[in-house]
């Protein structure tokens, strides 16, 4: 079973299991999802980045423990404490910036990003390198709180849009927010690219190392 952690924080069942919805659908992957405390406009700046890693690390270790997951997934883009939770567990851990971007790498080599702030996740842009055509973001979006709002999907869209008259062959998420509010669906409607969903991505990762 994979152990999925949100980087946010959600009462609401719904969104909270999205992700565990999705790998179930495309790769019927058993999955458990967790959320981290007190965060509810998730990780969006360095100063909730350094608040969340300490709640992951935690959770890593809880789920393996508690839950008997045999990989772990961080479902944000900046793959926050995989490295450090890596030395915690005996058992994988992913994160879903650095599969999104080797999947990215696998079909392209002008790379559209699509994220939620100002600058492109670091993790990201050191792997996709000279690959990364630009980056960009939908408009008045700066959390993943904002992409619940009932315009933010038509921004997004707005936004690949630029990317790929741009010359980007292929658009990369940079949010996992994008595959809750299920943007991909919509935008295979509009352009004739490679789309890479975060989500799907950690669910390949996943599928090639699950027993």
């Amino acid at each position: 079973m994979l152990g999925i952690i949100r980087v946010f924080t959600t009462e609401d069942a719904d969104i909270l299991q999205e992700h565990s919805r999705l790998m179930k659908h495309h790769f019927n992957i058993d999955t458990i999802s967790r959320c981290i405390p007190d965060q509810r406009n998730g990780i969006h700046d360095d100063e909730t980045l350094k608040l969340a890693e300490p709640k992951i690390e935690a959770l890593v270790k809880s789920m393996v423990k508690e839950d008997g997951v045999t990989a772990v997934t961080v479902s944000c883009a900046a793959d926050p404490a995989v490295k450090s939770s890596r030395k915690l567990v005996d058992v994988p851990v992913y994160g879903a910036g650095e599969v999104g971007a080797h999947t990215a790498l696998m079909i392209s080599r002008k790379i559209g990003v699509l994220g939620i702030t100002p600058e492109i996740p670091p993790n990201i842009a050191a792997i996709l390198g000279n690959n990364l055509l630009d980056y960009t973001w939908p408009d008045g979006v700066s959390t993943t709180v904002d992409l619940l709002e009932n315009d933010a999907k038509k921004r997004a869209i707005e936004a690949c849009q630029a990317l790929v008259n741009k010359g980007a062959t292929s658009i990369l998420f940079a949010c996992t927010g994008f595959s809750t509010i299920g943007l991909k669906k919509e935008l295979v409607q509009y352009l004739h690219v490679p789309i890479i969903d975060l989500v799907q991505a950690q669910g390949i990762a996943y599928s090639l190392t699950k027993k």
